[in-house]
């Protein structure tokens, strides 16, 4: 069996000009799950597999500065597909260069293929579905990380831009009969998506230990307790909620710490001017958004389980908060596993009295109590749901649709 994957990250030999050119927001979150998955599966599997990829900038000229994407090769086997990046006809051009790409990867040998490919874009499932109807036994494994249309859940999305997404999202759903097997980051996805093919779930995977930058002895100092918020600051993940039960925390000791951009920065600001102990960082590069968890108390994701999307996601950031070493807070939402539920600290109702009495708990205790918490969690995931472990568990799924399949 010969593997390839196709990727939307952004090679590290590339990162800078990426910044530089790139309008908007980074999806670091994104970035650092596709290079896991890419590597645990070149792991498991012994060898470098190759690596299509197509970079996960916004149109020109609106939100990239460069009209044309070079082609270039990265890491071990990796390609950087080239595409014209002008909007609206931009789909059309990547489409054209992932068809390229696999068409020549399917006849480069009569070996079977399995192609794993990262998310359902339109453009993405257009190109396979192309493939599929020359190479029929090419098995397809689509890992979905987001839903089409609840992957901007921005309440600044124009009108015109909802209805685009929609239609693309659409169009995206139509072409699922092209993808042979799924991984899905919750159970709830396959009803969603009214999948009948095969599938696991994988929720993500844990930073390793090197990279989550984890605590060592003790949490942060006894003259202070840093509560910190890393990611998009869009109200429906529940920043102002965060904000409302935080001015009413008594600890002359906490300090709340606020990183990332969206669309209730203006508020956040405005409650940091008013507020002397809220510090609004805005978007940090992900070593530093590290760095800062180190020093911090309490992880917090106040993300509330009264949206219909929380059944479709897993957050990024609780796994990264977990893999950290320090204690989290977050609300108990649909799309986590039970199996968390011993290393998370949830607050008893969606009230910010209740948010409020958790934080406080939390600052109250010593640093060693604080830092007994996050390393169990920080086990728990570094020893359950890191790279290989997962990958190894969509392997052997794959493995099992085809087995399946053949009979």
């Amino acid at each position: 069996m010969e593997y390839a994957m196709v990727s939307m990250l952004i090679p590290k030999e590339y990162e800078d000009t990426f910044r530089a050119c790139a309008k908007h927001t980074m999806q670091d979150a994104a970035n650092a799950l596709q290079w896991n998955l890419y590597q645990g599966l070149c792991e498991n599997l012994g060898q470098d597999i190759p690596l299509f990829n197509t970079l996960p900038c916004g149109s020109y000229p609106q939100y990239y500065s460069r009209p044309f994407v070079p082609r270039f090769s990265f890491g071990a086997k990796g390609q950087n597909l080239s595409f014209c990046n002008v909007k609206v006809i931009r789909n059309r051009f990547k489409t054209k260069a992932i068809k390229k790409a696999l068409l020549n990867w399917c006849r480069s040998s009569r070996e079977p293929k399995t192609l794993f490919i990262y998310t359902i874009s339109q453009p993405l499932l257009s190109a396979v579905a192309t493939v599929k109807k020359k190479y029929p036994q090419l098995h397809v494994c689509s890992i979905v990380a987001d839903l089409p249309n609840m992957s901007n859940l921005s309440s600044k999305q124009g009108r015109l831009l909802r209805m685009f997404s929609a239609h693309k999202a659409k169009e995206a759903y139509s072409l699922l009969s092209s993808v042979d097997s799924f991984v899905l980051l919750t159970k709830h996805m396959a009803d969603y998506m009214h999948i009948t093919q095969p599938f696991c779930v994988v929720e993500g995977i844990a930073p390793t230990v090197s990279e989550a930058n984890t605590k060592s002895e003790t949490v942060g100092g006894e003259d202070e307790r840093i509560i910190l918020y890393t990611g998009t600051l869009h109200c429906k993940f529940g920043v102002l909620h965060l904000l409302d039960a935080f001015r009413k925390v008594s600890d002359p000791r906490a300090r709340l710490v606020i990183c990332g951009i969206g669309d209730s920065e203006a508020e956040i600001r405005e409650a940091s001017r008013q507020d002397p102990r809220i510090d609004f960082r805005g978007q940090l590069r992900r070593d530093e958004v590290l760095s800062l968890q180190k020093k911090a108390a309490v992880l917090v994701n106040p993300r509330l389980n009264n949206e219909e999307f929380t059944k479709y996601s897993f957050p990024s950031k609780t796994m990264e908060y977990l893999a950290s070493g320090v204690p989290v807070v977050a609300y108990k939402l649909d799309g986590i596993p039970d199996e968390y539920d011993a290393y998370i600290t949830y607050p008893d109702g969606d009230s910010s009295d209740a948010l409020v009495a958790t934080l406080e708990h939390l600052c109250s205790l010593s640093s060693d109590e604080l830092s007994r918490m996050g390393s169990a969690a920080r086990q728990f995931v570094t020893e359950q749901k890191n790279r290989n472990v997962q990958t190894k568990k969509i392997l052997d799924s794959v493995q099992g649709a085809i087995t399946a399949d053949q009979d």
